[in-house]
């Protein structure tokens, strides 16, 4: 046992190595931030309300009365005290909704995506991963701490070609998963479903598809891309998705076989220790799946002609699906890429026209509102092609 003296001669030694490192931080202040009013003269275009759900009466009355009738929140998590009819019935709206036997809600998009991979990929398992998988997928992948193997940004002869280099070596086989996105966050290039499908189903993996820029928004009753490509979606093992996306609200959902669902129930760390999704964002979710009705269609719509309008009248170049609720677009000078792109950045935020700039490049989103307010839209296109000839 250590006397007291050498004790604190040992601490005084240890100097441990910094987590991050200082010099590379940034101070809150140094950050950009600043807040958009929207009015005439300001569009947001950062903000992600495809639907338009975030200002919709309807769905805020539907809340306010579940707020009346049941409060703000139970404050515990599912398996005590957290779950009410509401819940539910939403869980079974969303199996139904999705075709898939049974449905899991958690309150938080976040950890749904990163809980749900821990719940069911262990150590000895292999997991192979798009290399431009979103950060949620990555912290799932930490804590399951398997094997990770990248393939190809939506490339599914580079995934054949890394399963086949895995099993050629493999003394024993390992269970094997293959998680991929509907639709890329950070691209925004659609998956090539069947594709995958195949080459997962000839070597026996698992499938998780996370369709958070998709449900809402492909396929005729925005049921996400498995309706979008008429896929039958019980051939995917499970479907996972972020609700604060184009449903407007809070919270992720997971649907599946009964008997996947019931192992999450048990094994997710998010749904286990997380304070129940309050009822009424519950509620919001369930009023915006019921007026989802030709909203899919008309985002779609607009998507394709902004789509078309970046690409033929202001020349950039767009990477996005056309059918995506959000256009991810690059000047076409690969020489000066970033600092033209930081230009149009500029140039357009000071005539009203607010967006993201990203790694991948610009980054707008897109909302049927636009549509219905043809004097904002001609303002969009115009500070943008105006942007496109500095």
């Amino acid at each position: 046992m250590l006397d007291e003296k050498l004790l604190q001669e040992r601490l005084a030694q240890f100097k441990p190595a910094p987590l991050v490192d200082a010099d590379s931080t940034k101070t809150k202040d140094s950050i950009e931030s600043y807040v958009i009013e929207e009015d005439e003269n300001n569009i947001d275009l950062a903000k992600t309300n495809f639907l338009n759900f975030l200002d919709n009466e309807e769905i805020k009355h539907s809340a306010e009365n579940i707020i009346r009738k049941y409060g703000v929140g139970t404050c515990g998590p599912r398996a005590f005290y957290g779950t009410t009819d509401v819940h539910l019935e939403l869980e079974e709206k969303i199996a139904e909704f999705l075709g898939m036997e049974e449905s899991i809600v958690y309150s938080y998009g976040f950890v749904t995506i990163s809980s749900s991979i821990a719940a069911y990929c262990k150590r000895s398992d292999v997991i192979f991963v798009d290399k431009e998988t979103n950060f949620p997928i990555k912290q799932g992948l930490l804590a399951a701490r398997s094997k990770v193997i990248y393939f190809d940004h939506n490339d599914p002869d580079s995934l054949r070609s890394e399963v086949q280099k895995v099993v050629q070596k493999e003394k024993k086989s390992s269970r094997k998963f293959l998680i991929v996105e509907g639709v890329s966050w950070k691209t925004g290039k659609l998956l090539p479903l069947e594709e995958f499908l195949k080459v997962a189903e000839d070597f026996k993996m698992r499938i998780f598809l996370e369709e958070s820029y998709s449900i809402g928004i492909y396929g005729k009753h925005g049921k996400g891309i498995t309706e979008h490509f008429n896929i039958d979606p019980t051939r995917i093992d499970m479907i996972i998705a972020s609700l604060e996306v184009a449903l407007g609200t809070i919270g992720g959902i997971c649907a599946g076989s009964q008997t996947i669902i019931e192992h999450q129930r048990l094994s997710g760390a998010g749904y286990i220790f997380s304070a129940s999704l309050p009822t009424f964002l519950v509620q919001a979710c369930l009023e915006a799946i019921r007026l989802l009705e030709d909203r899919p269609e008309k985002l779609r719509i607009l998507a394709r002609e902004f789509h078309l309008f970046l690409e033929e009248t202001c020349n950039f170049k767009v990477e996005s699906d056309p059918d995506c609720a959000f256009k991810v677009f690059t000047v076409k000078d690969d020489q000066n890429r970033k600092e033209k792109e930081e230009i149009v950045h500029d140039y357009c935020k000071k005539e009203g026209v607010h967006f993201l700039k990203s790694e991948a490049g610009l980054v707008i989103n897109l909302s049927i509102h636009l549509q219905e307010d043809k004097c904002k839209l001609d303002k969009v296109h115009q500070v943008l092609l105006n942007a496109s000839k500095l």
